[in-house]
């Protein structure tokens, strides 16, 4: 096992040397054109960088968008060799001269947009910081080969230093939505603070009474929830309000005031179609006005799932 090991380390720690090759041990092999590190480059499904490089040898773009999709191996062995008389590669249907600094371009926006889209490969590369590249498998001979080992090389540390450049931002936290009746408020408890004929009023439609909303007790658990998961989530309250109720949206407003104003302070989104909003989850209780169509993950509050708010935050928050 360690003989095997040795074999396909290509680190050289006296010259501080990387050799990507695909039977390499990481970051190596995954540095490798073969490895399957797919993305996606000015409309076409790149299965591999290999499949990329490949189907730049086909000027039927048919066959080019077939290969283009291919993994290494297999793109591989569809290399042609045609190309090399006049010098010519194509790109969606435009031919391009191999030698020429467009065709250099062409190979600098595709491996970037790999770099973009994979995260293995960006993790690899940049796992390789203060290491010189190299790729003693190649070909130098650019009128041989579609790219040559300086090429590769050059490109993958350029991207390298590149990225080194560029500012850092912490990354996004995931955007969670919680509906308010019936899983931040109560909505029980205001139906329970009116007199027998407010109830006899607006029988079959309690929520049009007047003031309700800002009287209502929260959840059992939602405001230590709410605390919670700020820590971990940009928050936000996605709610409706009756239509006939015109004090409904400032109650809401009230309500969040009083109990919650350090969390949703100005995160507030009144809406009869969720579906808009775009987040990673919202919690709501029922599937109507676009909860069910939600792009994100719908989290069914009171459901056999998720039947409080001590289950929603074992499934949201991060393991110790």
């Amino acid at each position: 096992m360690e003989e095997n090991q040795q074999q396909n380390n290509f680190y050289n720690p006296e010259k501080n040397t990387l050799d990507i090759r695909s039977n390499g041990m990481y970051p190596s092999g995954v540095l490798s054109n073969l490895c399957s590190n797919g993305f996606r480059f000015e409309g076409m499904v790149c299965g591999s960088m290999e499949g990329f490089l490949q189907s730049l040898k086909q000027q039927d773009r048919d066959k080019q968008r077939q290969i283009c999709s291919m993994k290494g191996g297999n793109a591989r062995k569809r290399s042609v060799t045609s190309w090399q008389t006049d010098q010519v590669v194509w790109w969606r249907g435009q031919a391009i001269d191999r030698q020429s600094e467009e065709y250099q371009q062409l190979l600098r926006r595709a491996y970037r947009a790999m770099f973009e889209q994979s995260e293995r490969f960006r993790t690899a590369l940049m796992s390789t910081r203060g290491i010189t590249l190299t790729h003693s498998t190649g070909e130098r001979n650019p009128y041989k080969t579609i790219i040559t080992e300086q090429e590769l090389c050059g490109i993958l540390t350029e991207i390298r230093e590149e990225y080194d450049k560029l500012p850092k931002v912490p990354p996004r936290k995931k955007r969670v939505f919680v509906d308010m009746d019936n899983v931040l408020v109560d909505f029980q408890s205001g139906i329970d603070q009116q007199s027998e004929e407010t109830l006899r009023e607006y029988e079959g439609h309690p929520d049009d009474i007047p003031g309700i909303f800002s009287l209502m007790k929260p959840m059992p658990g939602a405001i230590e929830a709410m605390h919670a998961l700020q820590e971990h989530y940009d928050l936000f309250i996605l709610s409706t309000a009756p239509w006939g109720n015109p004090t409904a949206w400032a109650d809401k407003v009230k309500w969040v005031t009083q109990y919650l104003d350090d969390v949703f302070h100005k995160r507030m989104v009144i809406t009869h179609h969720k579906d808009l909003c775009q987040g990673d989850y919202l919690i709501d209780d029922r599937g109507k006005h676009g909860t069910s169509e939600f792009a994100g993950e719908w989290i069914a509050f009171g459901s056999e799932k998720f039947p409080d708010w001590n289950s929603v935050l074992d499934y949201l928050l991060p393991r110790e």
